[in-house]
């Protein structure tokens, strides 16, 4: 009875750990309105449960128009409201969508600018591969219904595409932050590689993410992004629910923005944030939210500066 629990509870860690890494994984620019598709929360849950559900993301960000220390500056509020979900296909096979809603404020000094409409739609295709003990053949002989035992390790692969749904300005472009869009105009590939381990309550997973950003038809492509992260968590099982608290970190290069074959002085970037963050699964829904926090930065020539990110949802499980 003991060995049934125990394995058990490392086939939910597996499911667990398996599905833990999307949560962080970011699917287009973190610090661009026209990119919180999902921005750093990524495209799913700690639990790794078939879901359709509602997101909100926060973001804010201040920029300086000039060199000097009384330039002007703007401060600018990205609110995101995404549907999204998961969808099985096989067991290894799986896919995820996300359609955003964008409400993008800007303020300055003597006026103030807001867009909103519909973002760029995310979809993506995943294989996820399950890595077992080394089989006992010595204990095989004597079982006739021996099972393979999980290692705690699995790896997932992920391809999929950035729709261009959301309107993309060539006006805004000439802000200081061109990320103000609610668009990107373009078609985005995206590539994900993550690694997950776990071991009794305590888990850790790191994932790696490159964005190909494609031209939009006004010549303009957003630089192309490499994304990393990695996170720590622990399982607090009880009767009715789990609760998975986790912190970690996470970083993204961007590389410069062209526009007619030209790279555009002063728009690439790096970014490193803390994270910390919880998760409520029940029979019935997930709940979870998480907080971001800028730890260092460089983005746009040190004229955009990101403050705070806060993401918080609510899936209904498909497969209960």
């Amino acid at each position: 009875m003991m060995n049934v629990l125990q394995n058990f509870k490392i086939k939910k860690l597996i499911l667990v750990l398996g599905f833990i890494f999307i949560s962080q994984v970011s699917f287009s620019c973190d610090l661009c309105g026209c990119s919180t598709s999902s921005g750093s929360f990524g495209l799913g849950t700690l639990n790794n449960a078939s879901f359709v559900g509602f997101r909100y993301i926060y973001q804010s960000f201040e920029s300086k128009d000039g060199i000097f220390s009384n330039s002007p500056t703007s401060k600018e509020n990205f609110h995101t409201y995404q549907l999204w979900g998961r969808v099985p296909l096989t067991e290894k096979f799986y896919v995820s969508a996300i359609l955003p809603y964008q409400d993008l404020k800007r303020k300055y000094t003597d006026r103030a600018e807001n867009i909103n409409g519909f973002g760029d739609a995310t979809i993506m295709g995943w294989y996820k591969i399950k890595f077992y003990k080394k089989f006992d053949k010595e204990k095989a002989k004597l079982y006739t219904n021996v099972q393979k035992e999980p290692s705690g390790h699995s790896i997932e692969i992920g391809i999929g595409t950035k729709l261009p749904t959301g309107k993309f300005e060539q006006i805004l472009t000439d802000r200081v932050n061109p990320g103000f869009q609610l668009g990107t105009g373009s078609f985005d590939g995206v590539l994900c590689f993550a690694h997950s381990y776990g071991a009794d309550k305590f888990g850790v997973n790191t994932n790696l993410t490159y964005y190909l950003k494609g031209e939009n038809k006004n010549d303009y492509r957003f630089g192309n992004q490499f994304s990393y992260a990695s996170n720590f968590f622990y399982a607090i099982a009880k009767e009715k629910y789990m609760l998975l608290p986790f912190v970690g970190f996470n970083g993204n290069i961007y590389n410069k923005i062209e526009q007619y074959e030209e790279k555009i002085a002063k728009t690439d970037g790096t970014v490193f944030n803390g994270t910390v963050g919880a998760e409520i699964t029940t029979k019935d829904f997930i709940f979870g939210a998480n907080y971001t926090l800028p730890i260092s930065h460089n983005l746009f020539g040190g004229n955009v500066t990101p403050k705070q990110a806060l993401s918080i949802y609510l899936n209904f499980k498909l497969n209960k």
